[in-house]
């Protein structure tokens, strides 16, 4: 891996950890608004569903990642 490869990939994680720390933080919140009084759980199933695709697409990135690097070694 050259040093041009190796700065798209170290700039590629941390935008992956944006996106992480922004997922769990809109988690915690449908969370929490899951947990009221008067809440009606059917009102999260398509931003549940959505962020559990997000997910999903940044494990399969990480995961291509670690292939590159392991395969680089």
């Amino acid at each position: 891996m050259n040093a041009e490869e190796l700065l798209e990939v170290q700039n590629r994680v941390e935008e992956i950890t944006i996106e992480i720390r922004t997922l769990w933080s809109m988690l915690e919140a449908v969370h929490d608004a899951m947990r009221a009084e008067f809440a009606s759980p059917d009102t999260y199933q398509d931003a549940i569903y959505g962020m559990s695709r997000q997910a999903y697409r940044l494990k399969q990135e990480v995961e291509l990642f670690l292939d590159w690097i392991n395969k680089d070694r």
